[in-house]
């Protein structure tokens, strides 16, 4: 049975369900990380995701730049995800594959 995305943000692990905001976190030091974390809407708001940044990432307290958070849509509709693609290149298509396979 597959389980749902939850909650990245400490104890609160709710389900999610329709949108979350996303974040693309990277950690410098010895060497340079990146690591994506969900966030229920609710968490989002509570770490003021909806006033314009600059932000800090409530899992790994990373700054973060605007670009770097975006709220998406968790279970996009078949129609959705072929206007989202269409006009893309085969290699472009395929790169953001491979990304979302190793999310």
């Amino acid at each position: 049975m597959e389980q749902g995305l939850t909650c990245n943000v400490g104890n609160c692990e709710a389900q999610l369900t329709d949108q979350a905001l996303v974040t693309a976190c990277r950690f410098v030091g010895a060497l340079l990380l990146s690591a994506v974390h969900v966030l229920c809407l609710k968490c989002a708001s509570n770490h003021r995701f909806a006033v314009q940044g600059p932000y800090t990432c409530p899992v790994c307290q990373q700054p973060l730049a605007a670009s770097e958070v975006c709220k998406q849509l968790l279970y996009p509709s078949e129609e959705w995800n072929s206007v989202v693609l269409s006009g893309l290149s085969p290699t472009m298509v395929m790169e953001y594959a491979g990304k979302a396979l190793s999310f």
